[in-house]
């Protein structure tokens, strides 16, 4: 059995969302879905001591159309990164094909530092990975290490590979672990989605790759918004990998990337169902930024 998107029932929250989508784009337009209407009020306007305006005012201005606000902040806020041991192990219902095009319709709706009607593309490139190539990419991550190891180190190890930390045994111990969590930590994946940043191909004009890294990025954060806001039953988060398996030939060609000396691999989108027993809907972040300690903020006239 699979979810679909016509599953899910609105909430509150869902609602929200679902008007965030249509801020960031969806592929059915600028159109609310069909369980929200749009709400008009008829305003009139309030008395004031220049009865002489009112009436002079045009007949528009005497009737003000309110719709739904549209404010994305409570989106944003909800977003949360949701990591495996809060995965739902035996899920009853597969995520279907058509949520998983929804997230990458949000994608899509990412700022960008070139001209869409002019021959150039978006920098994001994005490779979906089921079950079969999810256990490849990471038998393909293991490959790396057995061969590279002693050069590269792996994840946890010394930054310095002539440690005696870096011994053959402290490594086996690490690739035991890893290669345990493609049948354990990961089973309860449904998809693995490659995030790539390709570079303009444009000879005429080269943007600078920060900006390209930049506007992958916020593809990806509105990818997460849309996920946690539309769909609520997912648990999803932006993992990084293993950085030497990431930027690695090997990995470049698995994702057939066209540019292999400046497309980069930025990480994947894990994408899987929330268990609600193990997650709580409680939010332990803080975004207190009153005494400017989270994030510096200066003002200046």
């Amino acid at each position: 059995m699979m979810i679909s998107s016509q599953d899910i029932r609105p909430s509150v929250l869902a609602t929200t969302a679902a008007i965030a989508a249509l801020l960031i784009g969806s592929r059915s337009g600028w159109c609310l879905p069909s369980y929200i209407s749009r709400t008009k009020i008829n305003n009139t306007k309030k008395e004031s001591n220049s009865k002489n305006d009112e009436q002079n005012s045009d007949d528009s201005d005497e009737k003000i159309d309110i719709e739904i606000d549209l404010s994305v902040l409570p989106c944003i806020r909800h977003r949360r990164s949701i990591f495996p041991n809060s995965y739902r192990k035996n899920p009853i219902k597969k995520i279907e094909k058509s949520i998983i095009q929804s997230l990458l319709d949000a994608a899509l709706w990412s700022p960008f530092h070139g001209n869409c009607y002019k021959d150039s593309h978006h920098p994001a490139q994005f490779v979906i990975l089921g079950k079969e190539s999810m256990d490849e990419m990471q038998q393909l991550t293991l490959d790396y290490y057995d061969k590279n190891w002693k050069q590269v180190g792996w994840p946890g190890s010394s930054s310095s590979c002539n440690t005696d930390d870096n011994t053959e045994e402290a490594y086996m111990k690490w690739r035991t672990m890893t290669e345990d969590e493609i049948t354990n930590r990961w089973k309860p994946v449904e998809y693995m989605i490659a995030i790539i940043m390709r570079r303009q191909s444009t000879p005429t004009k080269r943007f600078p790759e920060w900006e390209e890294l930049a506007a992958v990025a916020t593809s990806v954060q509105n990818i997460h918004i849309q996920a946690c806001t539309r769909f609520p039953q997912l648990a999803c988060y932006w993992s990084s990998w293993h950085s030497a398996a990431r930027d690695s030939i090997e990995m470049k060609h698995f994702l057939k990337l066209k540019n292999i000396n400046e497309d980069k691999c930025m990480g994947f989108f894990i994408i899987a169902q929330k268990d609600p027993t193990r997650c709580s809907n409680k939010d332990r972040r803080k975004r207190d930024n009153s005494t400017n300690s989270l994030m510096s903020i200066e003002w200046r006239e």
